[in-house]
C-alpha cells in the first residue's frame, strides 16, 4: 500500500516535469515508512528493492523496461538502494533501542513499586502473600512459600498451586544473616523470559529483607516485653513489700497490745483495736485478691464464670466489703427502681466496684461523699462511681488504667495501693464485653464509668 501510494505520487509529480532526483526521494520516504510500520528488516529491504525496480521501470530510459543505459541513473538507483538500506537499518536499531528503553523503564517502575510495597507492609503472612500476588499479577505463575523456622507453607487462598504440565523452580529466601525459607514457582518454559526471572528474583529478595526485618522487630519486641515484665515484677515486689509491711505492722501492734494488756483494757478500747485489725485485714484481703487477679490476667488464665446477677445485689455486696474502710465517707447509692439483671461473673464485677470505691476513699478527705449510680441505656447497664474530691490530673488520664499507675503520680507513691486496681478493672470489664472510662464528675471530683451488656457480651 505504501509503495503503491509512492508510485502514484511519483507519476503525478513526473507529469509536472519534476526531476528524477526529487522523485526518487518519494520512494525513499515510502521505503522508510514501510520500515517504521513493520517488524523486522525484511519488509524494509523488500520495499527498497521494489522501489528501485519501479523507479527503473517508469522513470529511466528506456521507460517501461528494466534496462538502463544511462550511467547516472545506475549510480542514482544504487545510491538510493544503499541509503534506503542504511536508513532502514538505523531506523530499526533506533526502534529496538527505544523498545528496550521503554521495557527498562517499565521494569524499573515495577521494581520500584515492588520495593515500596514491601516497605509499607508488616506481618509475616501479609509479606508472603504480597510476594505471591506480585509474581502472579506480573507473570501469571502460581507460587508457594515454605518457612524453614516454623515449617509453615503459604499459598494464595484464591488460586491452587498446580504443577501439572508446568516446570517448577525453587528459590531460597534469604535474610541478612540466614536462610529464611524457600519459594517454589510453577512456570511455563515457553513463556519464561529474562524480565520474568528478574522480577521473581527481585520479589524474593525484597520478601527476604522484609521477613528479616519482621523477625528482628519481633525479637526486639519480645525483648522489650520481657524487660517490661521484669520491671513490672520488680515494681510489684517493691510495692507489695511496702504495702504489706504497713498493715501487718498495725495488725501485729494492735494484737500485741490486746494480748499484753487484756486485763487492763476496757471493752471500748478492745473494740477499737479489733476494728483496726479488721480494717487492715480487709485491705490485705483486697490486695491479695487484686494480685491474684492480675497474675491470672497476665498469664491469660482469668476465668469468667457468668451467671445472671441482680444489679442491686452486686452494688450492695461491694459496699458491704468496703464499709469498714468508708466509715468517714458518705456513700450515696442510686439504682433503678425495677429489677435489672446482668449475665456476669458476679465476684469479679464486685471486685471492680470494690477497687473503684477503694480508689475514691484513698483519694478523698474525711466527710467527702462518694456516689454510686447505676442505670440502663438501651441494652447496656451503666455503672458510675464519682466523688467530690480533687479529681484527676489530665496528664495521667490516658495511662490511668495501666499497671502501677496511681492518681498522685505516674509511679507508685506513698499512698497505700500498688496501682493494680484500675488495670484489673479494665481487664475484667473488657473480658465481659464492656468498656471503662474516666472523666470529671459534676461534683468536681473523679468520675469512673463502666458499661456492661445485659446479654453478657455474647
Amino acid at each position: 500500500m505504501v509503495i503503491t501510494i509512492s508510485t502514484i505520487l511519483s507519476l503525478f509529480l513526473g507529469n509536472f516535469g519534476i526531476g528524477k532526483e526529487s522523485i526518487i526521494m518519494v520512494f525513499l520516504v515510502g521505503a522508510l515508512v514501510v520500515t517504521v510500520i513493520t517488524k523486522g528488516y525484511f519488509y524494509g529491504i523488500f520495499a527498497s528493492i521494489i522501489s528501485v525496480l519501479i523507479f527503473n521501470y517508469f522513470f529511466t530510459e528506456p521507460i517501461h523496461t528494466f534496462i538502463t543505459y544511462d550511467t547516472n541513473d545506475v549510480i542514482l538507483m544504487v545510491s538510493f538502494l544503499g541509503v534506503s538500506l542504511i536508513s532502514g537499518t538505523m531506523t530499526k536499531r533506533f526502534q529496538k533501542q527505544l523498545l528496550i528503553a521503554q521495557q527498562n523503564e517499565h521494569t524499573a517502575i515495577l521494581l520500584y513499586k515492588i520495593t515500596k510495597g514491601f516497605l509499607n507492609i508488616t506481618g509475616q503472612k501479609n509479606i508472603i502473600i504480597q510476594g505471591i500476588d506480585y509474581i502472579y499479577q506480573n507473570t501469571h505463575y502460581n507460587s508457594r512459600v515454605l518457612l524453614l523456622e516454623t515449617g509453615e507453607t503459604y499459598t494464595d487462598e484464591h488460586r491452587k498451586f498446580i504443577t501439572d504440565k508446568m516446570t517448577t523452580m525453587k528459590i531460597p529466601i534469604r535474610g541478612l544473616t540466614k536462610k529464611l525459607g524457600v519459594m517454589e514457582i510453577a512456570y511455563s518454559k515457553e513463556n519464561f523470559s529474562f524480565e520474568h526471572e528478574l522480577l521473581i528474583k527481585t520479589v524474593v529478595t525484597q520478601m527476604g529483607l522484609s521477613l528479616d526485618r519482621e523477625f528482628i522487630y519481633n525479637e526486639r519486641e519480645n525483648i522489650r516485653i520481657a524487660m517490661e515484665r521484669e520491671k513490672m515484677h520488680s515494681n510489684l515486689l517493691r510495692a507489695i513489700s511496702h504495702d504489706l509491711r504497713t498493715p501487718l505492722t498495725g495488725i501485729v501492734g494492735a494484737s500485741g497490745v490486746i494480748l499484753e494488756n487484756l486485763d487492763q483494757l476496757d471493752k471500748c478500747n478492745i473494740e477499737k483495736l479489733v476494728s483496726g485489725i479488721n480494717e487492715e485485714a480487709i485491705w490485705l484481703n483486697s490486695l491479695v485478691e487484686n494480685i491474684l487477679n492480675m497474675t491470672r490476667i497476665s498469664e491469660g488464665k482469668l476465668i469468667i464464670q457468668k451467671n445472671y446477677e441482680v444489679v442491686d445485689d452486686v452494688v450492695y455486696e461491694a459496699i458491704r466489703h468496703i464499709n469498714n474502710l468508708a466509715k468517714t465517707r458518705n456513700i450515696v447509692v442510686s439504682v433503678p427502681d425495677e429489677i435489672v439483671t446482668l449475665l456476669i461473673d458476679g465476684k469479679l464485677i464486685v471486685q471492680v466496684l470494690i477497687n473503684l470505691l477503694d480508689n475514691a476513699i484513698k483519694h478523698t478527705e474525711d466527710n467527702c461523699s462518694i456516689f454510686v449510680h447505676v442505670y440502663t441505656e438501651g441494652d447496656m447497664v451503666i455503672f458510675e462511681v464519682a466523688d467530690n474530691g480533687d479529681g484527676i490530673d489530665e496528664s495521667i488520664r490516658n495511662s490511668l488504667f495501666n499497671s502501677f499507675v496511681t492518681i498522685s503520680s505516674n509511679i507508685i507513691d506513698d499512698k497505700r495501693g500498688i496501682g493494680l486496681g484500675l488495670a484489673i478493672c479494665k481487664a475484667i470489664v473488657e473480658a465481659h464485653g464492656g468498656s471503662i472510662s474516666v472523666g470529671k464528675a459534676v461534683e468536681g471530683g473523679a468520675l469512673f464509668t463502666f458499661k456492661l451488656p445485659q446479654a453478657g457480651g455474647e
